[in-house]
């Protein structure tokens, strides 16, 4: 099983999203929405490469999977062992340098 961890620039967006729906919607929302994206990433573990190549950079290892309307872009090393969730972003707006993606 791989491991999944998400650089600190993906749980800011996660954190921002989750808050957004707190203010915005209700608190059930946000905690469901928190929940199933979660589900998403913890699929990861057993199937690292099962979200789609990203079509703006078409590199295997750096895939992305959708949840609603959000992109939850990701590398994964070659021994399919590690994931590491860059950015997670509305698909409303425009794909970003994944250089920008920090610890």
């Amino acid at each position: 099983m791989a491991h999944v961890r998400l650089t600190r620039q993906a749980q800011d967006e996660l954190d921002a999203i989750i808050e957004y729906y707190e203010r915005v919607g209700t608190a059930d929302f946000a905690a469901l929405f928190e929940e199933k994206l979660i589900e998403k990433l913890r699929a990861l573990e057993r199937f690292p490469r099962m979200g789609r190549v990203v079509p703006e950079i078409r590199d295997e290892a750096i895939r992305e999977i959708i949840y609603r309307n959000y992109r939850l872009v990701y590398i994964v090393d070659s021994a399919d062992e590690e994931v590491e969730v860059l950015t997670i972003f509305h698909s409303s707006q425009q794909f970003g340098a994944l250089g920008s993606a920090e610890e």
